[in-house]
């Protein structure tokens, strides 16, 4: 079995995507083609909680499984997402940043100088409900590594109990705000109760990372639908190098499917 898993990071999936947020936001449209490729390259999505209970030697995995992450809680991005996740059969992991549930990203106005909608709290119970997987993005979005370790410490213990109490049932996976984290946020989160939690290192994760750093590859209005099918099969290469480094059968998909050539 290819045990290499690519983990793909998503903020906001929008109609009108924000000129400074460019880097992370998809549309509608785009979200939706990407996920039709998944499904007819035959992807299957997991959760968090088969790929660590897999790691474990307590379950199986499909033979191309993939991980669809979302960070923020964003309200369109849960708006547009979700029916196109259960359209596909598809299912995703949304982590929330607790203490903006509710009202608008306010710690994005100093990093890009604009704020969106965090979904409620009704709406975190209602994606739980359907089967989604609710993860932690800590309780107000800081640097984890950038404050004191006991600051650290509140931040993600603090978080993961906000979930729990509400959602009534255990949180155990967390994505670090912005990526950032070191040795000591990697220790305190596993010390806090996680038992995985996301970067966002560009790489496709396999089974030999650490749980506390899996890397994620992200996907914003910058990468081309090549880029896309490129970037879940490797990290490694550029389009530049699709017809010499590429696997036959992705070359064929992207030729006929992307480019619109026909192939022999």
């Amino acid at each position: 079995m290819n045990l290499n898993i690519p983990i793909l990071m998503y903020h906001q999936v929008s109609p009108n995507p924000h000129p400074s947020f460019l880097d992370y936001t998809v549309t509608p449209k785009t979200f939706e083609t990407q996920m039709k490729i998944l499904k007819m390259l035959g992807f299957k999505t997991i959760s968090l909680d088969q790929l660590t209970a897999y790691r474990e030697g307590r379950g199986k995995l499909p033979r191309k499984p993939v991980i669809v992450t979302f960070d923020d809680g964003l309200t369109e991005s849960i708006e547009h997402s979700i029916p196109v996740l259960e359209r596909l059969g598809f299912t995703a992991v949304y982590y929330m940043p607790t203490n903006y549930v509710g009202i608008k990203s306010g710690w994005m106005v100093q990093e890009i100088n604009a704020e969106f909608q965090i979904v409620d709290w009704t709406v975190v119970r209602d994606l739980d409900a359907r089967g989604f997987e609710i993860g932690s993005h800590s309780m107000n979005h800081p640097w984890l590594n950038r404050i004191p370790p006991e600051d650290c410490y509140k931040e993600l213990e603090g978080s993961r109990k906000r979930l729990e109490d509400f959602l009534g049932h255990e949180v155990r996976h967390i994505a670090y705000p912005f990526g950032a984290h070191n040795e000591t946020v990697k220790i305190i989160a596993g010390e806090t109760g996680y038992h995985t939690a996301c970067s966002t290192e560009p790489y496709i994760a396999n089974m030999n990372d650490n749980v506390f750093s899996l890397p994620r590859l992200n996907i914003g209005m910058k990468e081309s639908l090549l880029d896309f099918l490129i970037l879940i099969h490797t990290t490694k290469f550029t389009s530049e190098d699709i017809y010499v480094r590429v696997p036959g059968p992705l070359r064929r998909f992207v030729k006929k499917y992307v480019l619109g050539r026909k192939t022999g």
